[in-house]
């Protein structure tokens, strides 16, 4: 009797744990949206194409590689279909606030879907790092975000102030 109570415990703890993993994610990754897209606002069009130093990326390039290595990667990581982008297209600010935008949209709404007893299931990305699913979902987010603070150095270069950091927004 006490080892199936025990069972059930520990059952219910890491359902209950995974499901706050999961739904913490969906937090960050729409607070995420809601901050790239005010940097994104925030930055003139004509300056989209300012570099911080000729050897690293512009900050519309800096969105584009949010966006592409994002699908590549959730999608990867979910075994899910990505949608089909040309970000070489992307030719205005608005284009490039809608793509940043459908990205974030599609990565909370294929979490939501997402089957959590998949977690510890090991992927490959890149064709050579074998990761689990759930250390993949994390490794995305922080790249994005990497790229995102890569983007905020640009702006601050161009001369324009980003919004403030939302932490908890």
């Amino acid at each position: 009797m006490k080892k199936n109570i025990l069972i059930l415990i520990f059952l219910t703890s890491t359902t209950l744990f995974s499901q706050t993993s999961i739904n913490n994610y969906l937090i960050d990754w729409e607070r995420s949206k809601n901050h790239s897209l005010a940097i994104l606002k925030e930055m003139p069009e004509d300056k989209f194409n300012v570099k911080a130093s000729l050897d690293v990326r512009s900050f519309s390039e800096e969105f584009k590689h949010i966006v592409g290595s994002t699908y590549y990667m959730m999608s990867t990581a979910l075994t899910i279909e990505a949608p089909k982008i040309d970000l070489e297209s992307i030719s205005s600010k608005n284009e490039m606030i809608s793509t940043v935008s459908n990205c974030y949209d599609w990565v909370i709404k294929s979490l939501s879907a997402y089957d959590e007893s998949k977690n510890s299931d090991i992927i490959e990305l890149f064709g050579t790092v074998k990761v689990s699913k759930e250390r993949a979902i994390y490794k995305i987010y922080e790249h994005q975000a990497h790229h995102k603070s890569k983007a905020i150095v640009t702006q601050r270069v161009a001369g324009i102030k980003p919004p403030d950091y939302m932490l908890f927004d």
